[in-house]
């Protein structure tokens, strides 16, 4: 009979869990290019993600040994690809909201939509680029890394519940401060450390969900916060964005009309073409911003981040306890 996860051996299973992981980026990436799979890309950086916070949780664990140099470019890896991915899903609000914004906002949108669409382009071929030069290179150090934990044995190494509720208590101490910490809807920096600490939480808690009603408790609770907190994220990005974009365009028709001042031409000093339009986009998004932050900061569950602890607490109880 096989042994309860709880008292399984930290190594073998942080082994087989990460090398399943590697398998669901290696089975994504031939699709990242395909333009008839919307989400390749998405499902890559999803599974490098979750192999980079798995690998974190129990990094320092006696015979849980990943160097700095593999973490690094395993973090670089990912981060080759963020560009394309939020160029995407910022293409992907903008071409829905479009037909349903007033005109000024529209006109402004579609200006955006144009740019945004070669860019995301050569974001796509520049991410695919980094992938093709690097990855195989990467699984293969990974590969090695995780099958030899499967097998090296490490006497004082706790066994995989103990190590588990170890890393989930520490990340549910980390989680309530961040929130804790949150003083307005302006703290962008402030409001991106939950939905990250978050999502390592959700990782760790996967591999349990399927040994205690307590474990996919604790696990929905989490996708219910991060779910709050990534739409917030996507209205903060967004804002970013649509200042950005306003001022681009707003400085590019400035020195076209500056050069054709300085060529004699009868000079223009009414407001850029798409400023009502941007302005108007800017309202709105901050509308939705205000709502979202609301209901974050309730952390997505009813009763607030006490409510949530106790989640996670009951989770860790479920790792600690040997059947």
């Amino acid at each position: 009979m096989a042994k309860p996860l709880q008292q399984r051996r930290l190594g073998r299973v942080v082994g087989e869990v990460g090398l399943d992981l590697l398998e669901d980026a290696c089975r994504a990436r031939p699709r990242i290019m395909d333009p008839a799979d919307a989400e390749g890309l998405h499902d890559f950086r999803v599974a490098l993600r979750r192999l980079r916070a798995w690998l974190q949780a129990y990094r320092g664990q006696p015979g849980i040994d990943f160097p700095k140099p593999l973490r690094s470019d395993l973090r670089d890896l990912a981060r080759a690809t963020n560009r394309a991915r939020d160029g995407e899903v910022m293409l992907a609000w903008l071409v829905q909201a479009l037909p349903g914004l007033p005109a000024a906002e529209r006109g402004a949108g579609e200006w955006w939509r144009q740019r945004l669409e070669h860019e995301v382009a050569e974001a796509y071929t520049a991410a695919d680029q980094a992938i093709e030069t690097h990855f195989s290179e990467l699984e293969a150090r990974l590969r090695t890394r995780l099958g030899n934990l499967r097998i090296r044995k490490k006497a004082r190494a706790p066994n995989f519940g103990e190590a588990s509720a170890q890393a989930l208590s520490r990340l549910s101490e980390c989680l309530v401060a961040e929130v804790e910490a949150v003083g307005s809807v302006d703290e962008a920096e402030s409001l991106h450390r939950p939905r990250i600490t978050g999502k390592r939480i959700r990782y760790l808690l996967r591999p349990w969900c399927d040994t205690s009603p307590d474990c996919r408790r604790a696990e929905k609770a989490m996708k219910d916060f991060q779910d709050a907190f990534g739409v917030l994220h996507d209205d903060l990005v967004r804002e970013a964005a649509i200042r950005a974009m306003a001022l681009e365009q707003a400085t590019g028709e400035l020195e076209e009309r500056l050069a054709d001042a300085a060529r004699g031409e009868k000079p223009r000093a009414s407001a850029p073409r798409h400023l009502r339009g941007f302005m108007g986009l800017l309202g709105e998004n901050r509308q939705r911003l205000l709502t979202h932050y609301e209901v974050a900061t309730g952390t997505g569950v009813a009763g607030g981040i006490a409510e949530l602890s106790a989640h996670l607490e009951a989770a860790c109880a479920v790792m600690r306890d040997s059947p």
